[in-house]
């Protein structure tokens, strides 16, 4: 007996005898996309507190452990600020006067400082270690400026120019440094013994005043390069390519025409800002900062220092 075979669907049975058209396979899961990281947002994270823009990094032992030290930190700094004065008799049963206390607690507070901005900029640089693309700086032109009047530096980074920003946040570092030791020098002058610790610090106090005028222009410099380089994409290449630039720009245009238009506008501030702080002294107000140069000289000199008041002294003989 023959057999006969019955084709119900024929083109469903031609469909599946030619290749070409064959059902695809089904496509395999496509891979997650990894989110980039943003490195300003990760600096700025930890200049507001110790390991935060580790924890945006994901790094969670390190950002916790630097979390945890800052908090103890704090913690220690209050308590001390409120028991000086027995802290002061504890060191003193120990041998340690409060000059040397004085001295060992500034240069842990310079090292404080320090450690505060380097964690910063090893956060910035984690995270743009993280991107699969540079990154160019954030979008807002308000930001930078904002953060570079909070503190001089934090704007370049926010802009993407982390050699820049290091450097601002060096100098303004050694300013604020500067003007914490004065203060804090000014008020604990009379618990001080005569020692030749009492003369250093006294000496770090003149050299603090001699830096800490200067700190309005770094602010007001750092402010307007955060403001113009937010707004231009070429400002925010790296510092080895625009001098680069500006070197061959130089060879090919003329130093005048080819390099001065990319910095006069910062030139053009910096010379205003110099003509406006010595027209303010010599014609505004002289006989006001003159007087207060007098009795600041009167009450330091009646604390007991020695230094300070001379270099006032001095400094009152070349302005008048």
């Amino acid at each position: 007996m023959q057999k006969e075979w019955e084709i119900k669907d024929p083109k469903s049975y031609f469909r599946k005898q030619d290749p070409a058209k064959q059902p695809a396979p089904p496509a395999a899961p496509a891979a997650p996309i990894r989110t980039e990281k943003d490195p300003g947002r990760a600096y700025s994270l930890s200049m507001i507190a110790w390991g935060l823009g580790q924890l945006y990094n994901n790094q969670v032992g390190k950002g916790a452990a630097l979390l945890v030290s800052m908090v103890i930190f704090v913690v220690a700094a209050v308590l001390s600020a409120i028991m000086h004065d027995d802290l002061f008799r504890f060191l003193l049963v120990r041998g340690i006067s409060p000059s040397v206390a004085l001295l060992c607690a500034g240069a842990f507070g310079f090292c404080i400082l320090l450690f505060w901005i380097l964690n910063a900029g090893d956060a910035y640089q984690r995270a743009a270690r993280l991107r699969r693309t540079p990154f160019t700086g954030v979008d807002s032109r308000v930001t930078p400026v904002l953060a570079s009047m909070v503190m001089p530096g934090w704007g370049q980074f926010l802009n993407g120019q982390p050699i820049k920003g290091s450097i601002y946040t060096g100098l303004s570092t050694i300013i604020v440094f500067a003007a914490l030791s004065t203060y804090a020098l000014f008020h604990l002058w009379p618990i001080l013994d005569a020692s030749n610790a009492r003369f250093i610090a006294e000496g770090i106090s003149a050299v603090s005043l001699c830096v800490v005028p200067f700190s309005p222009l770094l602010w007001v410099l750092c402010a307007y390069d955060a403001y113009v380089v937010s707004g231009d994409s070429l400002k925010k290449e790296p510092l080895r390519e625009r001098i680069k630039a500006a070197y061959y720009r130089g060879r090919t245009q003329g130093w005048v025409a080819g390099v001065f238009p990319q910095i006069e506008g910062t030139v053009m501030l910096a010379l205003f800002l110099t003509f406006a702080m010595i027209v303010f002294h010599y014609w505004f107000a002289a006989g006001f900062y003159l007087r207060k140069l007098v009795s600041m000289q009167t009450l330091l000199r009646d604390r007991g220092m020695t230094i300070v008041p001379e270099l006032i002294g001095k400094l009152l003989t070349w302005v008048s």
